[in-house]
């Protein structure tokens, strides 16, 4: 819940700039996620949004349904916390190109670890247990909400 509830909080803060306070990093902090942690999480997502191929499945932060891209998120964080680094690049290349994919994998371990040090783990195979929801399409690319 995490880690879907910090990337909706992100995307919403990016997508409207205006709030003085990026909420996203509270979740972080009270979870215990150390800063260098919340920080490999924004370079994640800033070097998703910059070379991303298609729009995200993301949702507005208190939508009740997971998107696809959220579930995927889950995956490739449950991956990294395996040390299955090349699979969750794997599922990171329906994102973006390679050359960015190669850019996301060390923040993405980054996060991951600082995840790890937490004592916050996404149980292998748990998101992929979840059915995916309907991807809604959207005008724009990156981290646009969808609902």
């Amino acid at each position: 819940m995490l880690v879907v509830a910090v990337l909706r909080l992100w995307a919403d803060f990016i997508s409207s700039p205006r709030q003085a306070d990026p909420l996203w990093q509270n979740g972080l902090s009270a979870a215990r996620v150390d800063p260098d942690g919340a920080m490999a999480f924004d370079t994640l997502f800033r070097i998703v949004v910059s070379s991303v191929r298609r729009p995200l499945d993301i949702h507005r932060p208190h939508c009740q349904m997971l998107g696809r891209d959220e579930l995927r998120l889950l995956d490739m964080v449950c991956l990294a916390q395996h040390g299955f680094h090349d699979e969750a690049g794997v599922l990171m290349a329906d994102w973006m190109p390679p050359a960015a994919v190669r850019m996301a994998l060390p923040p993405l371990r980054l996060f991951a670890c600082a995840m790890d040090r937490a004592g916050l783990h996404v149980p292998m195979r748990a998101a992929a247990s979840s059915p995916p929801a309907p991807v809604h399409a959207s005008a724009d690319r990156g981290a646009g909400l969808v609902h």
